[in-house]
């Protein structure tokens, strides 16, 4: 007790921290070991009892303390005489971790209050309220009073020891509440900040000397794991990690500015847990990765990597979401690796997706392995622009969105075969190849450094159906598209271009390319512009054989397709094959009637022996009669022999058109619709 006494600033302190002592006898850290070497002019005295202390000030006031600590129980507070003073209350400490397990509070009048410990800080299961900002530093600081006023000043001694809040710990700050050290660490704890909760572990900042690389003290900078934190937060790290581990609770925004990596929601133990922002998450990094996991936001993310890879995985973000990698001026392209996007499993984006990489951009991402393609689906309520200044896109999930535009500058725009893409409007730009297959017909099966899928089979990019914009490539590069549903097809640039639709296919008038193929599953095509560039190419009814129409042969008119009468598609004078089984209707309603009358069903009766001719389109002004041309052959009837009407059981017939050899008046056997039906031709007798 002496020991103690020699070292208090006012003789009033004695009695009342040896009775703090007495009362805390049985507390192995405690207000017992609470030490204070001096005061200054400012402090006016304090009250004790029931296990408390209260310090009072009439103004701002420095407390040198050789050791603070609080004990379970206890309750440390600092008052101020002049509740409007707005005092500023700084407590250094010499020696020992502050261990911190019980309550300190500072009330009305106290515009700050301060504790720096270059000693370190441990703050389990205490309650710490301040109705001002709360600064806690392990950085050391001095204070002076000029006028009244406490100047602080940093020291140049680099800062070792860190601060960590566990086991339910719980801050209320009523107005900033500010930690700077090498390194935070939060678990299971509440930090609640009227003006948000600042977390500083980088140079220069807040009084803040970090140690030197050569230090042999490890840093992971911040970790927050399973924590609340209601208000804003904001995160100024160094070189190490900033990770947020087995979910969190934020009900502000997140903003992170880091030196070095950054983990929102590092599984550890197995934990399931969401990390839910109730705000806006912005992250800026430079370290080897940067990634956001099982996650709830109600804003907007914004995210930006300068030294390696960006990822989203299982998350659902209310806004828009916009996902950027770059690289410093001292990334060496020959020996550094490539900086990616990858979109992992099943997420949901209620505005729109931007994503702008370096690199490479994967929709669809791989195992935390690097070895097997992620499953998951990617919901987009806005559109999804993705570019990739330097590499490749890839989709190989399951995407949809509004609007879909993916750009390659320098590769290509690659997918598994599996995935879908469904939009209304999209739009492809690659400088090499769309669809993973190159001039040769030889499969892109890698993106750089990584497996993308094993494949021996001709990729497409699949998409739903709607209108593509935009398919651009190199004069050299390929695009290789296939949708399930009608695609109309326009702003075309490229090389060479194949299309598959299992439905309809319309090709308009800005199309050009080398050539545009139009391969067999296609049921109709249609053409607009007769004066084109490209050499078009298509699979013939008739003999499933390729027909190729060179850009100065005209098209003419329309072809049937044995469905429903008449087929938009495309011929030309030189090489037709019509078949027609029924007349088209001159003018047929536009708004069939909602509900038309039923009619018993009737033998067929044989369609008039001359064809109606289509009227011309705008973009058609030159119609052909069939009947001129000496290679178009009309099959307007087909007449049934009674005794050979019937079908053998293993047979199908459809009374629908089908492409005749041209070269045999008698045509016998089975021949294939292009709707994908089978007809088995009987004998017939052409009508004359």
């Amino acid at each position: 007790m002496k020991k103690f006494v020699k070292k208090l600033s006012a003789m009033a302190l004695c009695t009342v921290f040896a009775s703090m002592q007495i009362a805390s006898a049985t507390i192995d850290t405690g207000l017992n070991n609470a030490v204070i070497n001096n005061t200054d002019s400012n402090f006016t005295g304090l009250e004790t009892g029931n296990n408390s202390a209260t310090l009072n000030f009439k103004g701002d006031s420095h407390v040198n303390w050789n050791t603070l600590n609080v004990g379970k129980n206890e309750t440390l507070n600092f008052n101020a005489t002049n509740p409007n003073g707005n005092f500023t209350i700084l407590n250094t400490v010499n020696s020992d971790m502050s261990k911190i397990y019980g309550t300190i509070s500072s009330g009305n009048g106290i515009g700050k209050l301060i504790i720096s410990n270059p000693n370190g800080m441990l703050f389990d299961g205490a309650k710490f309220t301040t109705m001002g900002d709360l600064h806690l530093t392990t950085q050391p600081l001095t204070g002076r009073l000029e006028n009244g006023n406490l100047v602080l000043e940093g020291s140049v001694v680099e800062a070792v020891k860190d601060i960590t809040i566990k086991n339910g710990a719980s801050f209320d700050v009523g107005g900033k509440f500010t930690i700077v050290a090498p390194t935070i660490e939060a678990a299971n704890s509440i930090l609640k900040a009227v003006n948000g909760v600042k977390l500083v572990t980088r140079n220069g900042q807040d009084f803040l000397v970090c140690p030197t690389a050569d230090d042999n003290t490890s840093h992971s900078a911040v970790r927050l794991q399973s924590v609340q934190i209601d208000g804003d937060i904001y995160i100024l790290s160094g070189e190490d990690i900033v990770k947020i581990a087995n979910g969190a609770n934020i009900t502000g925004n997140l903003t992170i500015d880091s030196q070095g990596a950054v983990a929102l929601n590092y599984v550890n133990n197995g934990a399931t847990e969401e990390l839910v922002v109730k705000g806006n998450v912005n992250v800026t990094n430079d370290g080897e990765f940067s990634y956001l996991r099982n996650a709830r936001v109600t804003g907007n993310v914004d995210m930006k990597n300068n030294g390696g890879y960006l990822e989203i995985a299982k998350v659902n973000i209310d806004g828009n979401t916009n996902l950027i990698t770059t690289v410093g001026e001292d990334y060496n392209k020959s020996t550094d690796p490539k900086h990616y996007v990858h979109v992992v499993g099943d997420n949901r984006i209620g505005g729109n997706l931007d994503v702008d990489s370096i690199h490479n951009v994967h929709i669809g991402g791989y195992d935390e392995t690097l070895t097997t393609l992620a499953d998951g689906i990617l919901n987009v309520t806005g559109n999804i622009n993705a570019l990739a200044r330097e590499g490749s896109v890839a989709v190989t999930i399951d995407t949809n969105a509004n609007e879909v535009s993916l750009t390659s500058g320098t590769l290509n725009i690659i997918s598994n075969n599996d995935a879908v893409i469904k939009a209304n409007k999209y739009q492809f730009k690659a400088n090499g190849y769309i669809g993973g297959i190159n001039e040769e017909g030889n499969i892109i099966n890698s993106m750089e450094y990584y497996t993308l899928y094993p494949s021996s089979e001709k990729v497409y990019l699949n998409i739903a159906g709607g209108d593509v914009a935009k398919i651009e490539t190199a004069a050299d590069g390929y695009a290789v598209i296939k949708s399930a549903n009608d695609m109309n097809v326009n702003g075309v640039n490229a090389g060479k271009v194949h299309l598959t639709s299992m439905k309809d296919i319309v090709i308009g008038e800005d199309a050009s390319a080398d050539f545009i193929q139009v391969d067999g599953d296609t049921r109709n095509l249609t053409v607009k512009l007769a004066d084109r560039d490209y050499t078009l190419r298509y699979i013939n009814i008739k003999d499933t054989e390729q027909i190729i129409i060179d850009p100065k042969t005209e098209i003419t008119y329309d072809m049937a397709n044995g469905q429903n009468g008449w087929n938009k598609g495309i011929q030309t004078s030189k090489n037709t094959h019509l078949v027609v089984p029924g007349n088209p209707p001159v003018n047929p309603p536009v708004n069939p009637p909602v509900n038309p009358p039923v009619d018993p069903p009737v033998d067929p009766v044989d369609p008039p022996v001359d064809p109606i001719v289509p009227p011309a389109k705008p973009d058609q002004p030159k119609v052909i009669n069939p009947e001129d041309n000496d290679n178009v052959k009309i099959m307007k009837n087909l007449t049934r022999d009674p005794a050979n009407a019937a079908i053998d059981a293993g047979q199908v017939y459809t009374p629908v058109a089908f492409a005749a050899d041209l070269d045999e008046e008698i045509e016998t056997g089975v021949r294939k619709n292009v709707d994908g039906s089978v007809t088995v031709v009987r004998p017939f007798t052409p009508a004359e």
